[in-house]
């Protein structure tokens, strides 16, 4: 490079914080200092005296620089931070009230700050982690996935019947919720390389998605498959309506409702085979009210304390003179809403609703705005396993929904769960935080944008020097 354009560069990338974009920047304005030497060398200039006009052309390189640095700050997206936070102070809330139950609900107020720490960090380290990275990863991923399930089946602990985790040192560790994480990466990374590739494609990607649901279901782990077959389904049928794997929409739906049959035939497998399910199923109809003192006996006492908490602060009634922690089964787990219902009053209850409603709207509105393709895929998928979680556990908590082993993000009590959640929120805020950050030789979706100095075209990075100027 000739040495008077790389001294400009040097003056313009010498602003620009973000050393990411230095290499697109600096191809992209040496193509229009080539480009204007070359009208002026057409112009009659000699080399020498139109490389000079050109570099004086583009303006000061001070100035350009700044600008092009007010462009490329990493973005973060404050509102989802605000909205984790308020959630999780109301669910350390409760959490530390549940710390003083008198009955084995109890739980350990101090893991519970050590769980919080390790997600809080894990979603720190995510947020800075360039996700970009993931996607050649997607093989080493699903099968480290696969290797965590079934090492977990032959040697992790038994409880309840089934293995469903690992003990590391005194803690707990539930691969199926970890495992999500790992399917979930691999799953969007394959979708990225089946790109404009036809149906068929989508019969590989339902493939290597059904192997990981059958391995949970054997487990057994039915609602952690369940919410990987939405977040499957959603990727699949967004990626046929924007033509990610072409223009024959039809036959690609029916590929992914022909592929659909799969997953429910294994959960209904998966029902008949445990019995104690397919009961808990026919008394969800009933809420409860066929057998209360038995199969229908959590959902009898869920619709119980709802009816007698109060609108404000902890209620002071009881259930045949027995407190929230003896009747109420999973009062830090699945029915943790009844439990800040019961603890805090029904108005905080109804706001930790509406900050879901908010938190879910701000994840898709964030997510709709992203223009790398693998990181809109990565952060949908994201999206959609939080809100999944969220919105079945609080139609659970109101028996809308059978009973499933299902969690609420950020409020129920469980250090994997907990750890998993703060991670697909640091990988949302990771991919929104690159989305001006992006290489111009990654691919990007064809979404309009105001204009400005830097946009995307057929994946390039374009600098608009007369935007600049009018800037």
């Amino acid at each position: 490079m000739n040495k008077k354009i790389k001294a400009f560069l040097d003056d313009v990338c010498i602003h620009i914080n973000c050393k990411t974009v230095h290499k697109d920047i600096r191809e992209e304005l040496s193509e229009h200092i080539n480009e204007l030497k070359e009208e002026n060398i057409t112009n009659g200039y000699d080399e020498e005296k139109a490389l000079d006009l050109a570099i004086s052309a583009m303006g000061s390189a001070d100035e350009i620089g700044t600008k092009l640095n007010r462009q490329h700050k990493p973005q973060t997206e404050w509102s989802l931070l605000v909205l984790t936070a308020i959630i999780n102070i109301i669910g350390g809330v409760v959490m530390f009230s549940s710390s003083k139950f008198t009955e084995g609900q109890a739980i350990n107020f101090s893991e519970y700050i050590i769980f919080v720490m390790i997600g809080i960090i894990t979603m720190i380290a995510l947020y800075y982690f360039d996700y970009t990275k993931l996607k050649n990863m997607s093989m080493p991923i699903y099968i480290s996935g696969i290797l965590l399930l079934v090492i977990t089946m032959l040697v992790g602990i038994r409880i309840n019947g089934a293995k469903r985790g690992l003990a590391i040192g005194h803690f707990y560790i539930s691969s199926p919720e970890l495992a999500s994480v790992l399917f979930l990466i691999a799953f969007v990374g394959f979708l990225e390389k089946y790109r404009n590739k036809g149906a068929m494609s989508i019969i590989k990607l339902i493939i290597k998605g059904v192997f990981p649901l059958l391995l949970l279901m054997v487990m057994p782990s039915a609602s952690t498959a369940f919410v990987m077959v939405i977040v499957y389904a959603v990727a699949l049928i967004t990626a046929i309506m924007r033509n990610h794997f072409g223009k024959n929409k039809k036959s690609q739906l029916m590929a992914v409702f022909a592929g659909s049959a799969v997953p429910i035939i294994l959960f209904m497998c998966n029902v008949i085979t445990y019995p104690y399910k397919l009961k808990r199923l026919t008394i969800y109809f009933s809420r409860g009210k066929a057998d209360p003192l038995g199969a229908g006996y959590l959902q009898h006492m869920a619709n119980t304390w709802l009816s007698i908490s109060s609108w404000f602060g902890k209620t002071e009634a009881t259930y045949n003179g027995h407190s929230l922690d003896m009747t109420m089964p999973n009062a830090t787990s699945e029915f943790i809403l009844v439990n800040v219902i019961a603890t805090l009053g029904w108005a905080v209850g109804i706001v930790l609703i509406l900050l879901i409603g908010i938190f879910i709207v701000r994840m898709f509105m964030t997510t709709s705005k992203i223009k790398n393709c693998y990181g809109f895929y990565l952060s949908m998928s994201a999206c959609t396993i939080l809100s999944a979680q969220f919105l079945i556990n609080i139609l659970m908590n109101f028996n809308l929904f059978p009973l499933m082993s299902f969690n609420m993000p950020f409020v129920s009590y469980g250090g994997t769960g907990y750890v998993v959640n703060m991670a697909l929120v640091g990988i949302i805020l990771s991919v929104w935080r690159r989305n001006n950050l992006i290489s111009y030789k990654e691919e990007v979706l064809d979404i309009p944008s105001q204009k400005g100095i830097v946009s995307f075209s057929d994946g390039r990075l374009i600098i608009d020097l007369k935007a600049w100027r009018q800037q």
